[in-house]
């Protein structure tokens, strides 16, 4: 399976120190240039960073078609521009991403798309990890903003709330 992901799923998984889970769940992610220089470059001494230079299973990938990501980021910032990019010429399976408006985009432009919650009920669903509320509660600690409706439907589905 074929996944490209957007920095705030990299940037969040670091802070709970789980970034293993995307290699654990896909073997391999593919990210676009601009997400690279997000979490390596702007955010150097910000969860994620070392993780993200270093990581093997995460494939830096440049886009090709820079005018269509320009025309992107009238509505996107450059990092969300070129997943989107980056997923259709990689012909992704998956895009990671939690930012509402770009999920959306995703979704019309064909793609399946999971966030950050969506990654850690899937790993629990493949028992890598025992729970997802104490992760959740860690990113919310982390000031990883997670709507109250999305917490409390994502405990049901992991079956963590009555």
């Amino acid at each position: 399976m074929k996944a490209v992901s957007d920095s705030t799923v990299l940037i969040g998984l670091a802070k709970i120190g789980k970034t293993d889970l995307l290699r654990d769940i896909f073997q391999k992610i593919y990210i676009p240039g601009a997400v690279f220089k997000e979490v390596t470059e702007e955010g150097d001494r910000r969860a994620g960073a070392k993780t993200v230079r270093e990581a093997k299973w995460i494939i830096k990938k440049q886009i090709n078609d820079h005018t269509q990501a320009n025309l992107l980021m009238t509505v996107f910032e450059k990092g969300e521009a070129e997943v989107l990019v980056l997923a259709k010429e990689i012909q992704a399976d998956l895009i990671l991403l939690d930012e509402d408006k770009a999920r959306k985009s995703a979704v019309r432009a064909g793609f399946k798309v999971m966030g950050l919650i969506g990654i850690l009920i899937v790993a629990k669903r493949l028992g890598l990890i025992t729970d997802i509320g104490s992760y959740i509660e860690k990113l919310q600690r982390e000031k990883f903003r997670l709507g109250e409706k999305i917490v409390n439907m994502a405990l049901k589905q992991a079956g963590e709330l009555v």
